[in-house]
């Protein structure tokens, strides 16, 4: 019995299982980079705010901030994709409740981008004024 249970856990916690998880992990992103106009546009302006970010020597805080509202906008993307790729499989015809869960799944996105768009503000507007 205690054999089982120790054979169990091993492989639930096994490092080749991690590694593999990360594997898919990378999968996913190459996946939205290479299908997702958005999210790669996202990405840019990802690398554009880190790249104003030291450029404009920005503060711990403003760091912190910044790496969160970024990571939220391409997360609030890959959800969004996850429920369109998921309702597209699911229902093929055209459908009311199809479009709505789409529309909020956009809406979605739109809130962390404008979110994001206001911290960018936030953080650069103060540097660009001077």
């Amino acid at each position: 019995m205690f054999g089982f249970f120790k054979s169990e856990i091993w492989k639930s916690t096994h490092p080749l299982r991690r590694i593999k998880s990360f594997k898919y992990a990378f999968e996913g992103l190459f996946h939205a980079l290479l299908n997702e106009a958005n999210f790669r546009i996202q990405v840019i302006i990802v690398i554009l705010s880190v790249i104003g970010g030291y450029y404009f020597k920005i503060s711990v805080a403003e760091w912190s901030v910044l790496v969160l509202s970024m990571g939220f906008l391409l997360m609030a993307e890959m959800i969004n994709t996850v429920v369109e790729e998921f309702i597209d499989h699911i229902i093929k015809e055209e459908s009311q409740v199809a479009k709505i869960i789409k529309d909020l799944g956009a809406g979605f996105v739109f809130v962390a981008a404008f979110t994001t768009l206001i911290i960018l503000t936030l953080i650069f507007g103060q540097h660009i004024r001077y």
